[in-house]
Parts: structure tokens; C-alpha cells; sequence
């Protein structure tokens, strides 16, 4: 058996193989093969591909092709940017961009030249953009618009004018310093000695910039004009300051119209004052004084006090918000709260409320008003405890509304006290707002200078 099998290893050295080695297999290309080749983008245009979704692109215009390098040095570089812009027709402006949004530049598109007879395929990269048209028209009124709009201040411009207004001397005068350090006088040198400056006027561009920061600031208000406009604005009524008495500072018809007064029914109280009947109310403040002015046969006062009983049922009636504001409630419900006539009720609703709600600037409104009001009723010097219990309101929030319109609150003195038959517990826990000339409003509250 080995003489055979030696035999048989002998004989493999004469035949021929029968595979061939991969190495020739190679060497000869089999029929059909395409050979492709990628070629580097490295000229400054090649082949780019136009997408136009939705757009009539005319064949006979012309883009200009623009590339944007990438930097090389930078650690986050980006695919070089090519951009195409066409300005050739009569309305409309052409721009072609790459889109990389939805895809993170990870797709690529390739355009490849087949050479039939090499059998040869090139394929070179061909950035991919979509091309979009402007309205020409619309891209100039956006030019002239973005020219119009003013520049917003930034954070430092708007603190060193606060300051300017509102700051100390020695604020004042440090932000002064930084204005006039920024714009300072140049110095030319005299033609005979060019190393000796001599003091000039300011540069054309110093007294340009000068010229229009005293245009900007001439119609700028003083801080008068704007304390006077923040008072204005405040939620109270409009006091009339060249009062020569109380009552001229606050006129009953700047409180109520003489429309809404007329309006005011107070029959039944006479009725019962007449006749020496107790009139059933809700409201200490007008039980205690409901008989004295009924007797004085003072309708017009009758009317106010009236007026103050709608308010603060009124007022009882509303309902609590989340941000400190108040809400009416349906209008049955209101109509049974507020002893009113409709005419009256929708009056107040739309003097006092802003639709179905009122916010905290419309309660503050409203409590002045009524503050204003008790003054008329108790000739302008209140003892405003009863208020305070029927509007179920803190003290000093009540003394704030008084000293609001101008008051001042102070405790009674002991010939008050004596006048009034309380006894010293009873008067400590109680407050007088008079209505003096000149009217004391509060001062408002400036900031402190940052040191």
C-alpha cells in the first residue's frame, strides 16, 4: 500500500492543476467588468446638482456659483458651502443652498462620466442644492424696514440712563465721566512744532455724535413730566391739586356723575327716617350715619352715602382670583348681593370692572373711589374702622388707600377719643384719615445707587 500511494504523489507533479491561482484570476478581466474610479472634487467648481420642488425654473437664466472654503484650523469644520444666485430676471432673484437640515450631511450625491470603450467609470462628488426665488420687491421693503427700525438699547445704555435719572450726585457724575472719557476732544499739532499739541474743537465726528445725542434728548420728559405721568397712572382718582379747600380736591361729580346720582334712589331711607323706622343694612358705616344725615334732610349727601352702601355690597359680592385680582359673579347672583337698580349696577360694572373680572389695579381703583367718597360723607375727616369691618380688610391696607389719595392717618387724640365715647382699648386700635391742603400722596420709591 505505500509503494501505490508514493506511486500516486509521483504522478502529481506532471498534471496540471484544477483551479488557477487567484493571482491570474485577477490579472484577466472577465467580460462586462466596469472599472470605476472617484475622483477628487478639488477644482474650484464642478458639477452641482438643482433641485427646483415646486418652481418653474426658466432655462435661459445664468447662476453665479459661489464657494465658501472651509476652515481648516477650526475644530468644528463644516463641508464647503456653495452657493448659486441668479439677478437676471426682471421681478425675481434666484439663490440655490445646500440643505443639510434633514439629513446631519451625511448623504452625498455623486455624478459618474462611463467610458464605453476603457469600460472605465468615474465618479466625482456633486453637492446637492435646492433652488428658491425671492420677490425682488419684497426683499428691498425688508432691506428698508430692517434700515428703519430702531436699534434696541442694551442692558448697560438702560442702566446708565436710569441712573442719569434717578441716580445720586456722585453716580451721576461718574456716568458723566464715562461720556466724556468716550468722546474725547482730539488734539492737533501745531504746523510749527509737530511735538506740541494744541488744545481745538472737537473732530466732525464728535459733533456729530454730540449734535444727535442733543436731538434724541430734546424731547426726552423731565423727571417732573415723568412723576406727574406714573400719578396719572396710578389707581386713584385725579386729585385736583390748585384746591384752595378738601372739597375742592376731590369735586363729588369727579366721583359719581350726575347722571348716576340722580339715579340713586334713597326714597325709601327718607321713608324710614321720617317715620322712625330702622333701616335694615349690611354695612356698619352707613347704619351709624344713615339717621344723623337723613334727619339733616341733606339729599345729596343722603345720595352719596347711598352710593357707598351699593359699592361696598358691591365690592362683598366679588370673588377671589389666583393673582390677587377679583371676578364678578353671574349676574342673578350680583343682582341679588347689590340692592341697585340695572341702569345703576351696569354703571358701576363698567366703571370699576374690565368685563367680567377686575384685577388688582381696578380693586385699588375702587377703594380709593370709596375712600374718597367717606371723606365727602364725614366731611373729609373718617374714622374708617366701620369701613374696614364691612369690607373685611386689614388695617393698614386700609390706611394705604387713605394715604393714597393724599390723607393723613393718625390716631385719635384723646378730644377724639372723648367725642366718639370709646374707651382707650377701643381707641388704640383706631385711625383718623383727614383731607388736608396741600395733599400728601406717598413718595415714590427710587432705587438705591449701586456702590
Amino acid at each position: 500500500m505505500s509503494e501505490k500511494k508514493r506511486k500516486r504523489q509521483s504522478d502529481q507533479g506532471n498534471e496540471k492543476p484544477a483551479k488557477k491561482a487567484a493571482t491570474q484570476l485577477s490579472a484577466q478581466p472577465a467580460p462586462g467588468t466596469v472599472k470605476v474610479t472617484v475622483v477628487p472634487n478639488s477644482a474650484e467648481h464642478g458639477p452641482i446638482i438643482a433641485s427646483t420642488p415646486g418652481l418653474s425654473f426658466p432655462r435661459n437664466i445664468l447662476l453665479a456659483a459661489y464657494k465658501k472654503r472651509k476652515d481648516p484650523t477650526s475644530r468644528h469644520s463644516l463641508p464647503n458651502e456653495v452657493l448659486l444666485q441668479s439677478s437676471a430676471h426682471p421681478r425675481l432673484d434666484y439663490t440655490a443652498r445646500e440643505e443639510l437640515e434633514w439629513t446631519g450631511g451625511l448623504l452625498k450625491h455623486y455624478v459618474g462620466v462611463y467610458d464605453g470603450q476603457t469600460g472605465e467609470l468615474k465618479v466625482i462628488e456633486a453637492p446637492r442644492v435646492v433652488v428658491k426665488s425671492t420677490l425682488r420687491s419684497e426683499t428691498e421693503e425688508m432691506r428698508q424696514k430692517n434700515k428703519q427700525t430702531p436699534i434696541k438699547p442694551t442692558n448697560m445704555a438702560l442702566r446708565q440712563e436710569l441712573g442719569m435719572e434717578f441716580g445720586t450726585k456722585k453716580a451721576k457724575k461718574a456716568l458723566a465721566s464715562i461720556t466724556e472719557n468716550a468722546i474725547t476732544p482730539r488734539k492737533p499739532r501745531d504746523a510749527a512744532n509737530t511735538d506740541t499739541p494744541t488744545v481745538d474743537a472737537l473732530d466732525a465726528g464728535a459733533k456729530a455724535i454730540l449734535q444727535s445725542m442733543q436731538a434724541s434728548t430734546s424731547d426726552m420728559p423731565s423727571r417732573d413730566a415723568m412723576n406727574a405721568a406714573a400719578d396719572d397712572a396710578k389707581p386713584r382718582p385725579k386729585a385736583n391739586l390748585d384746591a384752595t379747600t378738601p372739597a375742592e380736591a376731590y369735586p363729588l361729580d369727579a366721583l359719581i356723575s350726575p347722571d348716576e346720582l340722580r339715579a340713586v334712589d334713597i326714597k325709601a331711607w327718607q321713608d324710614a327716617v321720617k317715620a322712625g323706622e330702622n333701616v335694615q343694612v349690611t354695612s356698619r358705616f352707613v347704619a351709624k350715619r344713615l339717621d344723623g344725615i337723613g334727619k339733616s334732610k341733606d339729599t345729596k349727601k343722603l345720595r352719596v352715602l347711598r352710593y357707598v352702601y351699593i359699592l361696598i355690597e358691591f365690592y362683598n359680592a366679588l370673588k377671589a382670583n389666583r393673582d390677587g385680582g377679583k371676578r364678578l359673579p353671574q349676574r342673578d347672583e350680583l343682582r341679588k348681593r347689590v340692592s341697585a337698580s340695572d341702569v345703576l349696577l351696569d354703571g358701576v360694572k363698567r366703571k370699576y370692572a374690565a368685563g367680567a373680572a377686575l384685577t388688582k389695579w381696578h380693586v385699588d381703583n375702587l377703594m380709593t373711589h370709596l375712600a374718597a367718597l367717606s371723606l365727602i360723607v364725614d366731611e373729609f375727616e373718617t374714622d374708617f374702622w366701620d369701613l374696614r369691618e364691612d369690607l373685611r380688610m386689614e388695617p393698614k391696607k386700609m390706611s394705604q388707600y387713605y394715604h393714597e389719595i393724599g390723607c393723613k392717618v393718625n390716631p385719635l387724640t384723646e378730644k377724639e377719643r372723648t367725642a366718639r365715647g370709646l374707651s382707650k382699648a377701643e381707641a388704640n386700635v383706631r385711625k383718623v384719615a383727614k383731607l388736608k391742603l396741600p395733599l400728601s400722596f406717598p413718595k415714590q420709591r427710587q432705587l438705591a445707587a449701586r456702590r
